[in-house]
């Protein structure tokens, strides 16, 4: 009996932390989904456009997505950016970077609805870069709300989506 109380602890432990697991992928991949719904925004409009999309999310909140960029170095993307969040020299989306310090229209706090009224919320960056009148790069990344900065003891950090739209 006292075996099999604890070959029976051991399992239980062990379900618990694939449940905490499996939760945490799909929060992992839904922020990956999101960041592909705003890309799929932007590049849906020309390279030249500065006109404002909006995004409603589940929660009702408008958001202004900005689709003007600036030549490599020339917006608030440091050295190594457009227009947008921070980039790091490896070309994605800085996350030591606070969202408060994330120029107006270039990042959200998206809500997305789930089963049973839970909401959960991912944070979502975006950079643009203007490559010439007729082209631009939009590099976009997405995480739960309220993840480490450095990922910490995630597997996946969070993913960076590029593209290179035309007219």
């Amino acid at each position: 009996m006292i075996v099999l109380a604890i070959g029976l602890g051991g399992l239980s432990s062990l379900l618990i932390a694939s449940l905490y697991t499996n939760h945490r992928s799909s929060q992992d991949t839904s922020s990956t989904m999101v960041a592909e719904h705003v890309l799929e925004q932007i590049s849906s409009q020309p390279a030249n456009s500065v006109a404002a999309l909006s995004l409603t999310d589940c929660a009702g909140t408008a958001w202004s997505i900005s689709t003007q960029g600036h030549a490599q170095g020339a917006g608030s993307g440091g050295s190594y950016g457009g227009d947008g969040a921070r980039l790091t020299s490896g070309g994605v989306i800085d996350w030591t970077q606070t969202y408060g310090a994330v120029p107006a229209g270039y990042a959200m706090q998206y809500v997305d609805c789930g089963n049973g009224g839970r909401q959960t919320v991912y944070d979502v960056r975006w950079n643009l870069i203007t490559m010439s009148t007729f082209a631009r790069m939009a590099i976009i990344s997405a995480r739960p709300s309220g993840a480490p900065a450095n990922g910490g003891l995630r597997f996946v950090m969070p993913a960076n989506l590029r593209t290179i739209g035309g007219l």
